[in-house]
């Protein structure tokens, strides 16, 4: 045998053997299909929306549930950035994403039968989120109202909102949106702190991964920190307890006491107060801390200098 015959001998080896592998894996999902189609740890199943689990405020309004192959949202837009919305075509978001794997359908070992996901209870009170959405007048912003001696958001307003039930149609629209409804500004949106920026370390906030019910680390651009209404929260609730930010609900308490000085807070005869305009290029913004323990709202207008009136309205939203 010469050599271009052990040449080719060994070309149609390594042939043989890089054939081997993906015909192996045929055989093995030809084999083992009944098995891989039932597994309950098999992602690509899609999911039966009837078994997802329902979403309940603090009090147990019912605020998502499904209704044959949908998901139902009876808030609409006022509780948009709390639910987000489930879609086959785009996904989910706000809630049905954060907590996506309590609230999915949980298959039995066999595969075959299904029982329904988890209920999922939110700090959210339903009342008071009607009361701060009243009381917020700007068409863009955030606010958060917090109950600091639980820990817990009792109510956020992002501006603009949107209809989870319409996200199969609008979602073109919103994606090229400049307002971006979809953004969850209480805990994604950052602004320029203006006077806040001194006030706490900033450096200090833990480093969580960004979600959709989280907030991200401060950033600076053009000198200017960026913060969000939560991170603003998170101090004000941290100078007085350990207990963390959450936006689900528990019995535990821990009662808040206040700092005997807390900049740049100011003592007022109502609690304290504070507000300010700060200013990014040609973006300028209102911030509005009002406290009156166990309350706390952090209010936010966009393209607005009106503090006096965010502050107003901060007090307004508090119970």
């Amino acid at each position: 045998m010469n050599f271009d015959e052990r040449l080719t001998r060994v070309k149609w080896v390594f042939l043989f053997l890089l054939l081997l592998v993906p015909l192996r894996l045929v055989a093995l999902q030809w084999g083992w299909r009944q098995q891989l189609n039932t597994d309950p740890h098999n992602s690509r199943l899609l999911e039966k929306v009837a078994y997802r689990g329902r979403v309940l405020d603090r009090h147990g309004q019912l605020l998502v549930y499904s209704r044959g192959n949908r998901r139902v949202y009876p808030q609409g837009a006022l509780l948009s950035h709390w639910t987000g919305f489930y879609s086959v075509d785009r996904g989910v978001a706000g809630v049905e994403r954060w907590k996506n794997e309590l609230l999915r359908e949980r298959r039995e070992e066999n595969g075959v039968t299904s029982r329904p996901g988890h209920e999922l209870r939110l700090s959210l009170d339903l009342p008071r989120q009607r009361s701060l959405e009243r009381a917020f007048l700007a068409e863009q912003g955030a606010a958060l109202l917090v109950d600091l001696d639980r820990g817990q958001v009792l109510a956020a307003v992002s501006k603009p909102e949107f209809q989870p039930s319409r996200v199969g149609v609008d979602w073109r629209r919103w994606q090229k949106d400049a307002q971006a409804p979809l953004l969850n500004r209480p805990f994604l949106g950052l602004y320029p702190a203006g006077r806040l920026a001194e006030a706490w370390p900033w450096g200090q906030l833990p480093k969580r991964p960004v979600s959709l019910m989280d907030w991200a680390s401060p950033e600076p651009v053009q000198g200017q920190l960026l913060i969000s209404p939560a991170q603003v929260a998170y101090f004000v609730l941290k100078s007085g307890s350990a207990l963390p930010l959450s936006q689900l609900f528990s019995d535990h308490v821990q009662p808040w006491s206040p700092p005997l000085e807390l900049p740049p807070l100011q003592k007022c005869a109502r609690g304290w107060q504070w507000s300010c305009a700060a200013r990014l290029d040609r973006q300028v913004v209102s911030w509005a801390v009002a406290l009156r323990p166990p309350y706390l709202a952090v209010v936010v207008w966009e393209n607005s200098g009106h503090e006096k009136a965010a502050l107003k309205a901060a007090w307004k939203s508090i119970p």
